[in-house]
């Protein structure tokens, strides 16, 4: 929020203040004097990665959590605030990373005092409140303050501020310390566009003479636009900014910030865990290498760890890892222990943690991080020296560059050099400049470095429309945009806007019925904006052609766009009853909303023509949708469950696909990696979440709120400053995410889970594909088949056929993909279809037969040498035939001892029961024996030509293969109950019916 000349070292005011005054009571009495004395509500500070602006990479000011209200879109909190801001200051319009460590003063992260006041008092009073707070609490001498305002600007159009200049006349400053300055001074921006506006300067006179500027107080009335021209606002609001760093420098009466409380313990911390190094003696100029070296390292830990406690990472902030690894390089070269920002975090969460206590609470996952790339960067190290030689043979000019680490950094040297001499330019341009920083990680200082050294301009404003692109446009949306099409899109749009609607109402997409315990989707009638050909000429009213695709837009629509991760919705849009578009993708451009698709035309109807203001009916694929919707909430369940079963580790979502097919999760992973053990263990928490059927809340909120709360977000990811949705699952499994996208009502919807495959399980970004509803439950039923297959082969070793299993491999790959590597149940069942595809080919079924009775054969002689009178048992080898085989098999014609027997083929129960005659009661009957196991399987009887006292069975009845092993093992218990009841000098037990009953 300032700007500092040069010489700013407080070397000699310490004869002038002499205080022992803390960082943290210097914060603490900020706080209180404005919420005590000035009625100001006093609001933690937002993290340091902003969640709804995507103009700066890090949170540059205070006032970067209350642009959203000064631009009017979101509603104050309150109407006066006071806190204290982290702020990072790396990359975009305040960047001050090149001189950090070089003085005294300059800091990567810092923290702002300031006030706020949204349109409740202004110049007058802020400038009254931040004099009392300066000459009272803090001590300052009148006398030893200077305060400069704005002076004016013809270029931005505004005059002298007066008005201020007045004020601090009226408040008893000497007009000779009242000093008007121009806008490079005192016109105060937070970056290229948004709200900015004149400020007044508070500064203090060092004993030489030069002036520290304290405090800053921002008049918000303006917005600088993105055509550069600077307009007024509605409202009028107070933004003041006082560095913490700074005013504790100045109240402690020491030269430099870095020898305040807030860093001394970190440049002892350096000089504990160095080997051999000298000493901090906080000396400037070309002679304090080591020194500037202490205070980079210091400055970069506060940085760091603030970043990673905000749940910043590496991965998603470029900025972030650039400093990480200039951080480990330092702490390598100059003080022989690349661990020290690892021992840092400590210090740092030591002095700021009672500010900050999530520096505290995640000082476990943040060190995690930190270990993480500390041993990345020892490998990426040791490879790269090598490809180093190897590139300097070639241009020599890099050993210039000999300080930059970085994996691609040899190939794309190599492809900039061929590209400049293939095309003999002076200029890189923008196109390979977006290669250099997206393809290869070029931060755009090493570009530059690279240009001068190559004597190169650098076409930076065709870098940062690409940039811009990349960053703003949807990938949808973007491809549509990036083919010719693109400025007729924008043509349309402005068509559209003339008629005086500014965007698509797409809020109809969330709503839908729950009745009777399904999701119902009510068509929605609106009207059409626009009609557009494929070649996106505007149409009027005209007859469509069949075969060439059209974009329509509505007023309203409720067919979801491709965002956040989540397919596109398809559909009908109803021109009348002889006209419909069958909607095949939709995407957004410039908060319009396109539906793309092919008219079909009723050849014989009379409505053959479409207007483009029309009334539509607008239908989604209900079906499509609410795959989706299942696939969606998954997401965030096993995004929950995940970071449960793997508590020791970091674990941030990167991103996401959900389509109707399915879902995939890409995920960092910090700490210890995935497994089949933890994944099963994920699974089953999912499942647990289902059969508990939790309802989803869904609560919309705005940028402030969020800034209050815990949500999960992806990180690198830009939220919109109102309408956030924030999706809440409730216990067993806790979750509690920002999401764009559709949701199931309640877990249970999702009907089943099951992971299929993962991508670099044991890598530091794993990929997990999953499915829900029927998808996941056909997947398993697959699952269970091969497993009883499995059982049956090693419990009888028949032949099995390997056609059977071939189909069942196909199906299984069909369902659950082969683009990665199975987890989970789907590996188990691969690993037994392998082994079942060893056995010995046999294709005879009247060997599987014989092979049934054998079994039987075997369990009624047991019985006999045990002395059991009854038998109820299950088939095994069952799971190998085919069901009229197997009621074959069952229906033995005669039993030497009561028998009720069970197989399943197929997933299909066949069950009968045989009573010999001579043992038939009037209770214990076949008939009476079987009707006991109906009610397990909702089965019937099936009708027979035989006595139902002497032998009954079962209607062949279908069961899901995940649930019959305890059907049959229900219906056994039922059995054998029945027959222990109903006969005498019977005991019955087969080694089967042992198992069951000591279970």
């Amino acid at each position: 929020m300032f700007r500092l000349p040069v010489r700013t070292l407080l070397l000699h005011h310490s004869k002038h203040i002499r205080t022992k005054t803390s960082s943290s009571a210097i914060r603490s009495t900020f706080i209180d004097y404005f919420v005590k004395q000035h009625g100001h509500k006093h609001v933690k500070s937002s993290p340091v990665v902003p969640l709804c602006d995507p103009t700066v990479p890090f949170v540059n000011a205070g006032m970067n959590q209350f642009k959203g209200v000064f631009l009017g879109n979101v509603d104050p909190p309150y109407p006066r605030v006071v806190n204290s801001q982290k702020c990072v200051r790396v990359g975009g319009k305040h960047n001050d990373l090149d001189v950090v460590g070089l003085d005294g003063h300059h800091h990567t992260f810092f923290e702002m005092l300031g006030n706020w006041s949204f349109g409740d008092y202004y110049k007058k009073e802020a400038c009254q409140m931040a004099w009392d707070l300066l000459l009272g609490p803090y001590r300052l001498k009148p006398e030893n303050l200077v305060v400069t305002y704005f002076a004016g600007d013809v270029v931005i159009g505004l005059t002298e501020d007066r008005e201020c200049r007045d004020v601090w006349k009226q408040i008893g400053v000497p007009a000779s310390r009242v000093i008007a300055k121009n806008a490079e001074d005192n016109f105060w921006e937070m970056g290229p566009t948004g709200p900015c506006g004149p400020c007044t300067e508070i500064h203090y006179v060092n004993a030489d003479g030069s002036l520290t500027e304290i405090w800053n107080i921002v008049f918000i009335q303006c917005n600088r636009q993105a055509d550069g021209q600077v307009r007024g606002l509605r409202r009028q609001h107070v933004d003041t900014g006082m560095g913490l760093e700074r005013v504790t420098a100045l109240l402690q009466g020491v030269p430099s910030n870095y020898d305040t409380d807030l860093f001394r313990p970190l440049i002892r911390c350096i000089e504990k865990n160095s080997k051999g190094i000298p000493q901090y003696s906080g000396k400037y100029g070309s002679e304090a290498t080591l020194d500037s070296a202490y205070r980079r390292v210091a400055d970069h830990a506060r940085m760091i760890s603030v970043c990673l406690s905000d749940g910043a990472f590496p991965a998603s902030s470029l900025n972030l890892k650039q400093i990480m690894r200039k951080s480990f390089k330092i702490s390598t070269d100059v003080f022989q222990n690349t661990r020290l920002l690892y021992h840092l975090y400590d210090e740092v969460a030591s002095t700021l943690g009672e500010a900050y206590p999530e520096l505290i609470t995640k000082q476990k996952d943040a060190k995690l991080v930190i270990e993480h790339e500390e041993n990345a960067y020892k490998k990426m190290r040791a490879s790269l020296e090598k490809k180093w030689k190897d590139l300097a043979k070639q241009f020599p000019e890099i050993e210039e560059l000999r300080d930059v680490e970085m994996n691609g950094f040899h190939l794309g040297y190599k492809e900039f050099k061929e590209t400049i001499n293939k095309h003999k330019s002076t200029v890189i341009p923008g196109e390979l400049v977006f290669k250099l920083y997206d393809t290869y990680g070029f931060q755009e200082d090493l570009i530059e470095r690279i240009a001068r050294l190559n004597n190169l301009d650098i076409d930076k404003k065709g870098f940062w429309k690409l940039l811009a692109d990349h960053k703003s446009r949807h990938k949808t949306a973007f491809k549509e945009q990036s083919s010719n099409k693109g400025i007729l899109f924008d043509s349309a749009i402005k068509e559209i806007i003339k008629s005086g609607i500014k965007s698509t109402n797409d809020q109809p997409k969330y709503n839908y019925e729950f009745i009777d315990k399904k999701v119902v989707y009510k068509p929605l009638k609106t009207n059409l904006l626009a009609i557009l050909n494929e070649d996106c000429e505007w149409i009027d009213y005209s007859e469509p052609s069949e075969n060439k695709p059209y974009y329509l837009v509505t007023k309203d629509t409720n067919f979801y766009c491709e965002e956040g991760g989540q397919m596109a919705d398809s559909g009908i849009i109803r021109i009348n009853e002889d006209i419909h578009l069958n909607v095949e993708t939709v995407f957004k451009i410039r908060d319009f909303v396109f539906h793309k698709g092919y008219f079909k035309v009723n050849k014989s109807g009379e409505n053959l023509y479409v207007n483009n203001k029309s009334e539509v009916t607008m239908e989604i694929d209900s079906e499509k949708r609410l795959r989706v919707m299942r696939n969606h909430t998954a997401v965030h369940l096993l995004n929950a469950a995940l970071r449960k079963v793997l508590p020791n580790s970091v674990v941030a979502q990167i991103g996401s696909s959900v389509t109707d097919k399915g879902f995939s999760l890409n995920l960092t992973v910090y700490g210890e990696k995935l497994s089949q053990e933890l994944i099963l263990k994920a699974q089953d928490l999912i499942r647990q979440s289902i059969q508990a059927d939790v309802p989803l809340e869904t609560r919309v909120i705005d940028s402030l709120q969020l800034s209050q709360e815990s949500a999960l977000t992806v990180p690198g990811e830009t939220y919109p400053e109102t309408g956030l949705r924030m999706v809440t699952i409730n216990e067993p499994l806790v979750s509690k995410e920002l999401c764009c996208g559709t949701h199931a009502p309640s877990t249970g919807f999702l009907g089943d889970f099951c992971v299929t495959l993962i991508k670099g399980a044991a890598s530091h970004s794993p990929v997990i594909h999953a499915l829900t509803g029927d998808s996941a439950t056909k997947a398993r039923e697959l699952f269970t088949h091969a497993e009883n297959l499995s059982r049956a082969v090693e419990l009888l070793d028949p032949v099995v056929r390997k056609e059977e299993v071939s189909s069942l491999k196909k199906q299984l790959q069909e369902l659950c993909g082969s683009s990665g590597a199975p987890y989970g149940d789907y590996a188990k069942c691969l690993t037994l279809l392998d082994g079942l595809m060893k056995k010995t080919v046999h294709t005879d079924e009247m060997a599987l037969q014989a092979i049934a009775n054998a079994e039987l054969r075997e369990v009624f002689e047991n019985a006999s040498t045990e002395g059991r009178r009854f038998v109820v048992h299950f088939t095994r080898c069952s799971y190998l035939m085919q069901g009229p085989a197997l009621a074959k098999a069952l229906s033995i014609p005669s039993a030497p001892a009561p028998a009720l027997l069970l197989g399943c083929a197929g997933g299909v129960i066949v069950a009968a029961a045989r009573v010999p005659k001579d043992m038939v009661t009037s209770s214990f009957t076949a008939e009476n024996w079987l009707r006991c196991v109906l009610p397990v399987f909702n089965a019937s009887a099936a009708p027979s030509a035989q006595s139902p006292l002497e032998y009954a069975e079962m209607t062949g009845t279908k069961v899901s293969l995940i649930n019959c092993e305890q059907l049959v093992q229900d219906a056994m218990r039922a059995a054998i109950k029945f027959a222990q009841a109903n006969t005498t000098h019977i005991d019955g037990r087969t080694p089967e019916t042992k198992k069951l009953q000591r279970n």
